[in-house]
């Protein structure tokens, strides 16, 4: 259930877009209907409702709903139909819908249903007349969805059993969110869904593993944090660098306390070990490892997990990767013919891998030669199965999905979305992209000082400076190109 979708959420009944969307998607393994078609025994089924209607719901709500193709039910007030919620004290300001309004939303997957003329708590009510009077519907609102008010729902969640009966004789079903239970269609209970809901069950963790790459790191970060759906965790894990590595990560950790964690190793440990470790640090069932020199394409933890989400044999859910980066070409020259996808723009290099109807199909392929990248999504109780990285002749990634395509799993490919994976020297003039990420990062860090003491002061902008002076030294670019920046962004 829900009541308002808006850019902002000013109480509990305000769902934002961005975390509306989230729970939409998370629905995607699910089969979402109507009431009408709805089955109390079957646990996939789902009915997506709104109570109002508010305008928002046409504005922010129904483009989402049209994005996945689901049907969707509106519980409508008459007496506020192109009025808004000025008797609500509580509450911003919220116009409701105007019929014409309510018949757009029918034409996009609504569907209307009836929720009382004026809103009262029916369990109050004993006086029958006054009931029917509230349960009965215009015969102008019936014109706006010949489909519609077969269902019923009960202001404020509650009823007491002369509206149970009456309402009974002129629906077919009706919901609570508080008061009813999972089997009865005349009481059936409704989640009050805020922000903070998920309506999936796994979790998702991304492990963004670096060592020496804080050249890069800012642009791998920033990918993860503009996916359609953002991870439920993010660790930043340093494998020991000697770079500016820890003080871009403690930033970002700075900034977002409840969501980004970090980890810098005593000592240098190698990929196996420092992979291991970092898989500890986080709890979510679905994980999946970025190089800190790499990106994600916006909807790539979204489309991987659905892939989870939908298939419950697959243990493992890879995408298509696209070189970039100033060896980009020269990569994509030397692949695997048939692998080969399009060049976009002289600056991503596409490398399609196959798809696979059989278990036999992959298992051969894996045998013959890897197709699936060390950033896919896999689970982590299939990885705890199978002993997780272990050191081998084959690059770990490689050896670990293998041994749990051995022990009966699959693995599915998220075909809609990309890993854009750089190929690059590490002294070369493509690090400049970098080195400008890095410039803005110390601005935002120089500007946010002045909040603070002088001591703070002092101690940050030194920090700046460092990390200014290692450009400048540690990658040995022309100095030239170092001023230049800093004329551009410490103005």
């Amino acid at each position: 259930m829900y009541h308002k979708i808006y850019l902002d959420s000013p109480t509990m009944w305000w769902v934002t877009v961005n975390d509306f969307y989230r729970q939409m998607a998370e629905l995607s393994s699910k089969e979402v209907v109507f009431l009408e078609d709805y089955d109390v025994n079957n646990p996939k089924h789902v009915v997506i409702t709104f109570d109002g209607i508010y305008k928002n719901v046409l504005q922010y709500a129904m483009p989402v709903m049209k994005q996945f193709g689901y049907p969707f039910e509106l519980f409508i007030t008459s007496d506020y139909l192109d009025k808004d919620n000025e008797f609500d004290n509580v509450e911003p300001n919220a116009p409701f819908t105007s019929r014409e309004e309510l018949q757009e939303l029918v034409a996009n997957g609504g569907r209307l249903q009836w929720h009382t003329k004026s809103h009262p708590n029916l369990k109050e009510v004993t006086d029958r007349e006054l009931i029917i009077n509230e349960l009965s519907i215009p015969e102008d609102i019936k014109t706006l969805d010949l489909n519609g008010f077969n269902w019923f729902a009960y202001p404020h969640g509650e009823f007491n059993d002369v509206v149970l009966e009456e309402t009974a004789k002129r629906f077919k079903g009706a919901v609570s969110c508080n008061q009813g239970n999972d089997s009865d269609v005349y009481k059936l209970n409704r989640l009050t869904v805020v922000n903070e809901t998920s309506l999936r069950k796994e979790k998702i963790a991304c492990i963004i593993a670096s060592y020496n790459y804080g050249d890069f790191l800012i642009e791998a970060i920033e990918s993860v944090l503009k996916q359609t759906i953002v991870p439920d965790e993010i660790l930043i894990t340093d494998d020991h660098s000697d770079d500016d590595t820890q003080l871009i990560a403690e930033g970002y950790v700075k900034k977002y306390p409840n969501l980004i964690k970090y980890n810098r190793n005593e000592k240098n440990m190698g990929i196996v070990a420092h992979f291991n470790k970092a898989i500890k640090l986080t709890t979510a069932e679905y994980v999946f490892f970025l190089g800190a020199d790499n990106r994600l394409v916006s909807n790539y933890v979204e489309d991987c997990s659905n892939v989870l989400d939908h298939n419950k044999d697959a243990a493992i859910a890879y995408t298509d990767y696209a070189f970039f980066g100033s060896r980009a070409k020269l990569t994509h020259q030397n692949f695997t013919e048939e692998w080969k996808g399009a060049i976009i723009l002289d600056t991503f290099y596409q490398i399609n891998f196959p798809e696979f109807d059989t278990k036999e199909a992959l298992v051969a392929q894996i045998e013959k030669r890897n197709c699936i990248h060390g950033s896919s999504m896999y689970r982590r109780s299939v990885f705890d199965d199978v002993g997780g990285y272990i050191e081998s002749k084959k690059a770990e990634d490689y050896n670990l999905f293998k041994r749990i395509i051995a022990k009966g799993w699959t693995a599915k490919k998220a075909a809609n979305t990309n890993l854009e994976y750089r190929q690059h020297n590490i002294y070369q003039a493509n690090n400049i992209v970098g080195m400008q990420m890095k410039m803005m990062h110390y601005k935002k860090m120089y500007e946010e000082v002045s909040k603070y003491n002088n001591s703070t002061y002092f101690k940050t902008s030194y920090k700046v400076y460092k990390g200014l002076r290692f450009i400048k030294y540690n990658y040995k670019r022309p100095f030239k190109v170092l001023k230049a920046l800093k004329r551009k962004f410490f103005k």
